[in-house]
């Protein structure tokens, strides 16, 4: 028996559309993929919400894996899908909340890796380094854009999770991810009882289009201030391990000769939890113009940062800045999201001129 197929219609806020074809039996993103239509996305087991659209015309079934919190009953009633775990039950009409050029055009690639070190950072988080391997498993070269993120697996487990990087493309082959720590989960356990350096982990990507924006990656910086090219202010608002995407961009803005002001806000619970402090000062002397506002929920008398959280320190800063952040990227859980959108909108930062992606810790 034929499986019945349907038209489903991709709209962006541009205006622009997309027209490819959807199995009943074959999910929303899937589907759009497979014909290279690119959508944004990160997890795709419907436990990040990063690929969510509005579906506006057409009947649906939702699948067996999505949650409240990835799509809490008001947007469910509003048709608001989880593309990774929809199928089309008519023609559908879905609208995406992002302009049509972040779409994606990266083809990912499976690669080999041997793991390089693993090291404790914090109570809560790890540093895992691999060794990017070609057919002879020899060193080889792993390009990806900073910002970007690869599904890993170890070699014992067909487990797979999503894990931004934190450094920058190079001829060595290495690959650098921050992981939080989820207690029970797969990647926990591995991570704190098995990983040792040799051990085989399979890669697959790069995927993802939470990058700079192309006015921010001209290779000449010394432009004059006003420049539309030079970028302007850029503010960088992370939580956690949403860390990792937003420490590769900023070491790309580095690599560049960015002369321009940019300014990092990233915030922890406590000094147990803080974590990535050297790297960033590290990152800072290579980009003169970086501003580092580390805070704390929970500070020590002794503590010198921010004491509160990071959405809190973004607004107090810019509320009492003379101007606002020509671009503003934002990385870490939902709430954090949340909460630094309504800062942004309250700071009278258009909605075009923020980046973002709701991280999902996927140790687990």
């Amino acid at each position: 028996m034929l499986m019945q197929q349907y038209k489903i219609v991709a709209r962006f806020e541009d205006g622009v559309t997309y027209e490819y074809d959807c199995g009943e039996d074959e999910n929303l993103l899937a589907a759009a993929l497979r014909q290279n239509v690119r959508l944004l996305c990160q997890c795709r087991k419907a436990f990040c919400g990063s690929c969510k659209a509005l579906c506006s015309e057409g009947d649906y079934e939702l699948g067996d894996h999505i949650n409240v919190q990835v799509l809490p009953p008001d947007e469910e009633e509003d048709g608001v899908v989880v593309t990774c775990d929809t199928f089309p039950r008519s023609d559908l009409v879905l609208e995406f909340p992002y302009t049509s050029d972040r779409l994606g055009t990266v083809t990912a690639t499976e690669a080999k890796t041997s793991v390089v070190s693993v090291e404790r950072l914090s109570s809560t988080v790890y540093r895992l380094v691999l060794q990017a391997l070609d057919a002879e498993g020899m060193p080889a070269r792993f390009d990806f854009v900073p910002g970007q993120y690869v599904e890993i697996s170890t070699a014992d487990s067909l487990e797979t999770r999503a894990f931004s990087l934190a450094n920058l493309p190079n001829d060595a082959g290495l690959l650098e991810f921050l992981i939080r720590l989820v207690p029970g989960g797969y990647y926990a356990a591995y991570l704190e009882q098995r990983a040792a350096a040799g051990q085989t982990i399979n890669v697959k990507g790069p995927f993802g289009e939470f990058v700079l924006r192309e006015h921010e990656l001209v290779e000449d910086f010394t432009l004059p201030a006003d420049s539309p090219a030079r970028g302007g202010t850029i503010a960088f608002l992370a939580g956690s391990t949403g860390l990792a995407p937003l420490a590769s961009m900023l070491r790309e803005l580095g690599r560049r000769g960015f002369n321009g002001e940019c300014h990092l806000f990233f915030g922890m619970q406590d000094t147990a939890t803080m974590f990535y402090e050297k790297e960033l000062r590290d990152i800072k002397r290579t980009l003169p113009g970086l501003t580092l506002h580390l805070a704390l929920m929970v500070p020590s008398a002794e503590w010198e940062g921010y004491r509160g959280n990071a959405v809190a320190a973004f607004k107090e800063h810019f509320a009492a800045s003379s101007q606002i952040p020509e671009n503003v990227y934002l990385c870490g859980p939902g709430p954090m999201i949340a909460a630094a959108l309504g800062a942004c909108r309250e700071l009278g930062i258009p909605d075009n001129r923020v980046h973002r992606e709701e991280f999902v810790a996927s140790g687990g």
